[in-house]
């Protein structure tokens, strides 16, 4: 059996001492000994390949505690609009689109995460700007929150909310051209565009192609030093994709898909799954998950206070909304308790998170799970406003958050100015009192939403600071070891995966990160500058710089 010993580097192991070794030796995917150089190099054999790090810094592989890499897969064959910084420049990358690509018959233009806080005014596109591009075939662009579209004409017809009488489902907002009219002005909330009958209205790309771009995904993620990755908006059709993706060994990243509300049962039953269930060909299903709320940029996460600066048309008390009913919670909670099942909730706003908490300390009560004699770890998802009495009762209900803490980064300035204001927006994403309750939280970037880069995530938690210079919440930046801690163990406890990932550890996984510089070292400023060198898989080399 071929082995390796890597030695000779600054190996920081996460293990619960938080020791620095020197050398490990890898054999059959499986971390055999950590130590010295002495003590590893005394062990190795003729069958023993050698690896010398040259001092670089070695630490576990990174995990994405929340991301949808389907979706990821789909935005490479998308118009990209996340760095645009005018809907003019929007306009204009949708026609060069059209007059360079080959449109199949039913095609849709569709574009990618564009940010209206990065334009000047702040406006969103509308359907009079998409129909200046085109009224012959549907246009539909996302927004960089995932909560909200805007589509043309073509698109509102599609969706069946042309004319004026239309029925929007619960959840959903469809904007109109005033407060006083009925007519859509091509952005489309929530439920508008989410709710189970409107799903398909867009044509997904073909299967291959998505199956290929897959491929490409992970590459990316692999080039970050990302060896866990997430899928959580798992429908049939998700399931599908990385079930062949595997079967075919395309797969060479671990993919947890956490199965969508409507899909929960079916997926979960379908695959026996729990917790701990083992992977197959590098995929498995790790539990359900639900939406309570938007976002904060868009607006849509749901408050106890009101914004800073209510979108237009709304009154100042304005508060975001719910997407779900207490009852249909419950009962969701209730099926997920029952049959041991982990469930992650999206849920932004101190509102959403709110409702989590009382849904699911009465889903407890009816199951009898009070005592927590069932270890089910439910995950918070974003908790950008969560306040700090909401972190105390999750660390009473064993419940754990992930933090989109790159919020300070890439919208830091807009809360500020017009989200939470000054002194709200001090404490989104309160790392420091997550710490201070004992919560093993992890930070992610919402990929597609924001691509993923784990290395920029342990950047943002340890200096806090916004596009403008700003440090939001100084109380909440955390060390740089606790900040890798964010996307390693603690990624793996959150899976229930502790045991075999997150750590250098003898008998866990052989999924490491070489990097240029040691993270524990360098200066805090610089570092989103360290370089991945390597990324190891189970003892494979699934990227080289």
């Amino acid at each position: 059996m071929q082995k390796t010993i890597y030695f000779n580097g600054n190996v920081i192991t996460v293990d619960e001492n938080n020791s620095i070794a020197q050398a490990v030796l890898v054999e059959d995917g499986r971390i055999i000994k950590v130590g010295t150089n002495d003590e590893v190099l005394a062990i190795k054999d003729e069958n023993t390949n050698i690896v010398d790090l040259e001092n670089k810094t070695m630490v576990p592989g990174f995990i994405d505690p929340h991301g949808h890499i389907a979706a990821i897969s789909q935005t490479l064959l998308l118009v990209q609009l996340g760095d645009a910084t005018s809907v003019e420049e929007v306009k204009q990358r949708l026609r060069d689109y059209i007059a360079n690509t080959k449109l199949p018959e039913g095609a849709w233009v569709i574009g990618f995460g564009y940010d209206n806080t990065k334009f000047e005014d702040k406006e969103h596109p509308t359907k009079f700007d998409l129909d200046d591009v085109s009224t012959e075939v549907g246009i539909y662009c996302t927004h960089a929150s995932g909560h909200l579209a805007v589509t043309n004409s073509f698109g509102l017809e599609a969706y069946g909310y042309a004319g004026t009488d239309y029925v929007v489902p619960e959840g959903g907002v469809v904007q109109t051209v005033s407060p006083d009219s009925r007519e859509a002005n091509g952005i489309l909330e929530e439920n508008a565009i989410m709710a189970e009958e409107k799903k398909g209205i867009v044509p997904a790309p073909q299967f291959e192609q998505v199956l290929d771009s897959l491929v490409k995904a992970q590459d990316l993620y692999a080039q970050l030093g990302i060896t866990t990755a997430q899928d959580a908006s798992l429908d049939l059709g998700y399931d599908q994709m990385l079930t062949v993706a595997g079967q075919m060994g395309k797969l060479k990243i671990d993919i947890l898909g956490y199965a969508l509300m409507p899909f929960t049962e079916k997926l979960m039953k379908t695959n026996e799954g729990t917790p701990k269930r083992e992977y197959v060909n590098h995929y498995k299903i790790g539990g359900g998950k639900t939406f309570l709320d938007g976002s904060p940029q868009g607006k849509t996460a749901w408050l106890t206070q009101p914004y800073y600066e209510a979108p237009e048309g709304e009154s100042a008390d304005y508060l975001g909304y719910p997407t779900q009913t207490d009852e249909d919670m419950i009962s969701y909670y209730k099926m997920c308790i029952e049959n041991n099942w982990q469930v992650h909730t999206h849920s932004n706003g101190d509102a959403a998170i709110d409702q989590f908490l009382r849904c699911y300390e009465k889903a407890l009560e009816l199951t009898g799970n009070t005592t927590k004699k069932t270890d089910l770890r439910p995950v918070l998802v974003h908790c950008q406003a969560i306040r700090k009495d909401q972190l105390k009762k999750m660390a009473e209900l064993g419940a754990e958050p992930t933090f989109f803490n790159d919020h300070v980064w890439f919208w830091g300035d807009y809360h500020y100015e017009s989200v939470f204001g000054p002194e709200r927006a001090q404490n989104i994403s309160p790392l420091g009192w997550a710490l201070e309750e004992g919560l093993k939280f992890t930070i992610h970037q919402d990929p597609p939403v924001k691509m993923p880069d784990q290395i920029l995530g342990m950047h943002n938690a340890v200096n806090r600071k916004t596009q403008s210079g700003r440090v939001l919440g100084k109380q909440h930046k955390i060390s740089p070891l606790e900040a890798l801690k964010a996307v390693t163990i603690n990624g793996a406890y959150q899976y229930f995966e502790e045991d075999i990932k997150g750590s250098i550890e003898e008998g866990k996984y052989a999924d490491f990160v070489i990097l240029d510089k040691n993270i524990l070292d360098v200066n805090p400023e610089e570092i989103k500058n360290i370089k991945v060198l390597e990324t190891i898989k189970e003892g494979t080399t699934i990227f080289k710089a």
